[in-house]
Order: C-alpha cells, then sequence, then structure tokens
C-alpha cells in the first residue's frame, strides 16, 4: 500500500489541508518534522516546507513540494476535483483567493512590530473580504459546499484556512454571511469521512503551536 510523509514544522499551518485529504481518502500516513531546521533546509529545493513525500509499493519515492502543488496532487489523487473543469477552475480560484489572506497573516507573528502590526492590519481587511465574496460563493451554490453537492479540495482548503486564521487572530468575532459559513461548516463536519479527520485531531496537534 502507498504510504504518505507530510514534512512540516510542528504546526498546522500550510500543511492541514494536505493531511485533511489524506485522511479523509483513508490512506496511510504520518506526520515528519525538521530535528535541524537549519541543515535540513538546504536538502529541499526551495528551502521550505510543507514536502509531501510518497513512499510507492514498488519502492519508488516522489517527492512534492509547495504547498498548493500538495493540495492539487492529492486532490486529483483522491477524486477531491469537481464534476468538470469549469469546477476545477472556480476550486483553483478559491485557493488562490485563500492563500491571499494567509501572507499577510503569517506577517503577524514574524518580524519586527512594524511588520506584524501590518500584517494584522492587512490580514483583517483580506479576511472579511473574503468572507464576504466566499459567503456569496456558498449561498449561491446552496448545498453547503463550494462546488457541487459533496466534499472537495475547496471545502478541505477553506476549513481548514478558516481555522489558521482564528488562530493567528486575524478573524474577528463577526464575519459577513455568518449562518451561510455556520451551515458550511455543519454540511463538512456531518462527511463521515471529514469527520474522522476531526475526531483525530485533538490528540494528533494537542502541542502544535499554530
Amino acid at each position: 500500500m502507498t504510504r504518505y510523509e507530510v514534512y512540516y514544522f510542528p504546526g498546522t499551518g500550510l500543511a492541514e489541508a494536505a493531511r485533511a485529504m489524506l485522511e479523509y481518502a483513508g490512506a496511510e500516513w504520518s506526520d515528519k518534522h525538521p530535528e535541524n531546521w537549519e541543515t535540513e533546509k538546504a536538502l529541499t529545493p526551495y528551502g521550505k516546507l510543507p514536502v509531501l513525500i510518497e513512499h510507492g509499493d514498488d519502492g519508488k519515492v516522489v517527492k512534492i513540494f509547495e504547498s498548493d502543488a500538495i493540495y492539487r496532487y492529492l486532490a486529483r489523487k483522491f477524486g477531491l476535483y469537481g464534476q468538470d473543469i469549469q469546477d476545477d477552475v472556480q476550486q483553483d480560484t478559491i485557493l488562490s483567493q485563500l492563500k491571499e489572506v494567509l501572507v499577510p497573516a503569517f506577517m503577524t507573528f514574524q518580524g519586527d512590530e512594524y511588520i506584524k502590526k501590518y500584517g494584522a492590519e492587512k490580514a483583517k481587511e483580506a479576511s472579511q473580504h473574503l468572507f464576504e465574496k466566499h459567503g456569496e460563493l456558498l449561498k449561491k451554490n446552496g448545498t453547503g459546499h463550494y462546488v457541487g453537492n459533496r466534499t472537495t479540495l475547496a471545502d478541505i482548503c477553506a476549513y481548514t484556512y478558516f481555522k489558521l486564521l482564528k488562530k493567528l487572530g486575524v478573524v474577528g468575532e463577526s464575519i459577513p454571511h455568518q449562518e451561510v459559513f455556520d451551515h458550511f461548516e455543519t454540511t463538512l463536519t456531518s462527511d463521515p469521512k471529514f469527520k474522522r479527520y476531526l475526531d483525530g485531531t485533538e490528540a494528533r496537534y494537542v502541542n502544535y503551536q499554530f
């Protein structure tokens, strides 16, 4: 059986959507954390994580770099894209929009105080815009999912990114279309396969930083 390693820091961050998809698909996988990042950094092509390591039945090892590429690879592998190319493009667009909010959000705990303040302001502004537009998308689809009437890449990435944004403190108490996102969360967490992922997160990530 093919098995996977998610090579990332001890946190949810940019690796969480990949972990969720692997768990959703019932794949055999494990976490792999850097033991000495300053040394290991040079061994990755772009000097950053996450990296997905796939160990095939035939002994072949495939390494996939960059979070978006990892998500899309797993989505294709496990049937988490849409029904046609238009659905897939919409999901890719959603993925890009989510990433735009995370960039300033990560600035809130890096660099000097000016950078942190700037990142917090931009992240809150971007997140409000994101919830406004994504609320409209979810409302228009009307199923509790971003695309179609089943769990897809867009749903899993959005859920994990929203949780991360809340952890980073860039999402306020009130967001646009709150009732729509409540429906989205209820729909996704009612999916038995996604619930399997959720059931394992509390114990798995008890010591994670973010």
